[in-house]
């Protein structure tokens, strides 16, 4: 069995909070562990000792996480592992690609919105990189070796430096005297082809750096942080920062020294994932595929999900948007112009269910919601984006679920009723139904007897 990987960071604001003991954490840490039915009745799981049958067999799905093999009581620790083993199984019901996080700009996380991008294109999902590829694609790929300095705290940031900081002092005055000699022979290569030299002037190596252009380097850096920070991280390879802290430190850079501002990256704002983006949940690339219906033909629209409505909106608390849960987990609703939204609540039909709480209905109000995109955050949280759900394709998925008949009542539309035949009739009139055509004549007038035949 594999090891488990480490628990998710605690949140440190729930100190002073109600925290459930028993609540399910962020992300699984140990292997899934499931069996047959025959081999289940007499506890074998595969492991060198039976499980017992009370707490094995109780359960609707097999599934346990074995925490301790063999503990000093000579006991296997387990538990049930229902909990995110199921969860997994409704997230892939969904049929939802994994998408890069948005930035931290408004214009980064719009652009999310609409045109999501997944985290296995070919730019970003690259972890084998040379080390002119990991300065190309440093605000793209999500891998590197030095940690996250927005989130470490001030003793961890210590321990970091005296353990892998201090002693790489030389190998870092090295870096700086081949960055510098690269600069210089930039700026002797442009000052010759301004002049109109047509031979290339000799490069600059490393070894020509003298420790006096070296210092006077330095002291230039010292007063450029968005150039010093860049030479560090490249040198750390640490995880990068937020554009809008590049923003800041604009005023800072030399008179008449350009500098080249490229899109932030996605992990810039919350720090880079602890595993791959995808988190192994899902490896779908894209949600652009038509879904087939039976009797329909090929839909508009992804058929939407019922989610669970978690806290509805309040004003007096400022709680404006409503809570959604959707496949085990909070749906996140977009900003956009949609149904949810405060000005639309009141005169929508599902205004009642997202504004109060409907205490005669058995398990809450339940609203159908579209799921967008999902995202993986860099403390493993699942973000799912959801939104309204079509009317059209709602109808279509009641009725899948057997909630509604929307064949049969369109049929029994159609179809003209049976009008009863006149009961009042005679040998002489018609037994025509009322409303069909007749064409009339003397006799139906009165004017003349029907003939008789003797």
């Amino acid at each position: 069995m594999p090891a488990p990987i480490p628990a998710p960071p605690g949140d440190y604001s729930l100190a002073t909070k109600h925290y459930s003991p028993t609540a399910t954490i962020n992300h699984p840490t140990h292997l899934t562990v499931t069996t047959t039915s025959s081999s289940r009745v007499n506890g074998d799981w595969g492991f060198k000792r039976p499980f017992p049958l009370k707490t094995t067999t109780n359960t609707t799905y097999p599934l346990i996480r074995v925490r301790q093999v063999d503990s000093t009581e000579h006991v296997t620790d387990f538990q049930s592992a229902s909990d995110h083993t199921i969860t997994l199984q409704k997230f892939q019901e969904l049929n939802l690609p994994i998408s890069v996080p948005p930035g931290g700009t408004a214009y980064e996380t719009e652009s999310y919105i609409r045109n999501p991008k997944s985290v296995f294109e070919e730019d970003s999902d690259v972890t084998a990189l040379n080390e002119q590829q990991k300065v190309e694609l440093a605000n793209k790929r999500w891998k590197f070796t030095g940690p996250w300095l927005a989130g470490m705290t001030d003793g961890d940031f210590s321990k970091f430096l005296e353990k892998k900081v201090r002693g790489r002092r030389p190998e870092f005055r090295a870096f700086l005297k081949e960055t510098l000699a690269a600069e210089m022979t930039a700026d002797r290569i442009e000052k010759a082809r301004l002049a109109g030299e047509t031979t290339e002037p000799p490069k600059i190596s490393a070894s020509d750096i003298t420790d006096a252009q070296l210092t006077d380097y330095l002291r230039e850096l010292r007063q450029e942080r968005m150039t010093l920070y860049n030479l560090v991280s490249r040198f750390l390879d640490l995880a990068p920062i937020e554009l809008a802290i590049e923003y800041r430190l604009l005023g800072r850079l030399a008179i008449g020294k350009p500098k080249e501002l490229s899109r932030g990256s996605p992990y810039g704002a919350n720090g880079p994932p602890i595993t791959h983006p995808s988190a192994g949940i899902s490896y779908l690339r894209t949600r652009n595929f038509q879904e087939n219906h039976p009797l329909y033909g090929p839909q508009k629209h992804h058929l939407p999900v019922e989610g669970r409505v978690l806290k509805p909106t309040n004003q007096a608390t400022h709680n404006f948007m409503p809570t959604i849960g959707v496949a085990g987990f909070v749906g996140s609703i977009s900003p956009q112009d949609t149904l949810f939204n405060t000005a639309k609540l009141k005169s929508s039909k599902l205004g009642k269910a997202l504004r109060e709480i409907e205490l005669e209905k058995y398990g809450g109000s339940k609203v159908y919601v579209q799921p967008t995109n999902a995202t993986v955050d860099s403390c493993g949280n699942v973000c799912v984006s959801i939104g309204e759900a079509d009317s059209q394709a709602e109808e279509v998925q009641k009725e899948f679920e057997g909630k509604s008949n929307v064949l049969e009542d369109e049929l029994k539309a159609l179809q003209e009723p049976e009008v009863p035949r006149n009961p009042r009739r005679t040998p002489n009139t018609f037994s025509a139904r009322p409303g069909s055509r007749i064409t009339s004549s003397a006799s139906s007038y009165g004017f003349r007897l029907p003939a008789t035949y003797t």
